[in-house]
């Protein structure tokens, strides 16, 4: 090496310790943490449609990421926020985007996640057409779209797989993975193993006492939304009825995750946002409900994740939730 290069290498050397100490301080930015501080539970950003997974004892909420200048639902990536107590949170930061998609360019609506075998499996609804599953080896990613086409794609099969396949929910009982979803047509799909297959045909669920309801009763009828949960030995089928002003968070009972079930009530009340959809699980012995609301922003476009405890009767019907900590919506 000559006196020139040495030179060089020396000046160089402050602007390659700089570029390594903006790359430091980006990968700690990507993490964010904070103290639960009432509902919403998340207040720096705006998030939505709330898929709450307990993996290993800790509880991981997925999101949707509404933009903070949001006229519509342009959103571009995905969010995972986790606690070991409720209280003590971290925002994992944007686990999946539209970038990381070859095959979708718009609309990165409602997600879920699922373990199995050791590995995560990321669902999520793009174009309002499509569905695509990425996998990773921790439940906060970095997730890859492995499949690199869509799981469930509506283009020239409308009739079959409905005209907005979206909101996926997944479940897994006795070994057997399912995967709900759907905007007013309600559609379900077992997996295979590697859970990135369909196994079988597109299915139809029934909601009994539901058949003749109509989107503005707020009463049994399919919105979107679809989330399935197992408890005593019951299935419990919970989604939201619609988008108007009686609307919410309902649920159906079953014995078969392919139902039939049969329509009960309100999970909750309705809340101040015009969009619902939300989440129920267990976590250390208590039952919670994650939803989103638009309490920060006063816009439906711009909403916010809460969740609260629930319990249930002596029947094992969910005790619905009251909401009197805000104004509700008019």
């Amino acid at each position: 090496m000559n006196t020139t290069t040495v030179k060089i290498s020396r000046c160089l050397l402050p602007i390659i310790c700089l570029i390594l100490l903006i790359g430091c301080e980006n990968s700690v930015k990507s993490t964010y943490k904070f103290k639960r501080d009432g509902n919403p539970l998340v207040k720096h950003l705006f998030t939505a449609d709330p898929s709450a997974r307990v993996f290993n004892d800790r509880l991981y909420v997925y999101t949707s990421h509404d933009e903070d200048t949001a006229t519509y639902f342009n959103m571009q990536d995905w969010h995972v926020f986790s606690t070991k107590n409720l209280n003590e949170w971290t925002d994992h930061g944007p686990i999946f985007s539209l970038n990381d998609i070859a095959w979708a360019d718009k609309w990165a609506w409602a997600p879920d996640a699922i373990e199995r075998n050791g590995k995560y499996y990321f669902y999520y609804p793009v174009e309002r057409a499509k569905i695509g599953v990425a996998v990773s080896d921790s439940p906060t990613g970095p997730f890859v779209d492995k499949l690199g086409k869509p799981l469930i794609d509506n283009t020239d099969q409308v009739h079959e797989i409905g005209p907005e396949p979206i909101d996926p929910g997944l479940l897994i009982h006795d070994n057997q993975a399912y995967m709900y979803f759907g905007c007013r047509e309600l559609r379900v799909v077992k997996l295979k193993d590697n859970m990135m297959e369909i196994d079988g045909g597109i299915m139809n669920i029934q909601i009994k006492g539901a058949e003749n309801d109509k989107e503005s009763e707020g009463r049994g009828w399919y919105g979107e939304g679809p989330w399935v949960f197992e408890r005593d030995g019951k299935f419990y089928f919970t989604y939201s009825n619609g988008w108007g002003k009686e609307s919410s968070i309902v649920y159906a009972i079953g014995d078969n995750p392919l139902g039939p079930f049969e329509y009960v009530g309100r999970v909750m009340d309705p809340v101040n946002s015009w969009t619902y959809h939300g989440s129920i699980t267990e976590f250390q012995g208590k039952w919670y409900v994650f939803y989103h609301d638009q309490t920060l922003s006063q816009n439906g476009f711009r909403r916010s994740v809460c969740f609260d405890e629930i319990t249930f009767d002596d029947e094992g019907k969910i005790i619905p939730l009251k909401i009197d900590y805000y104004e509700k919506q008019e």
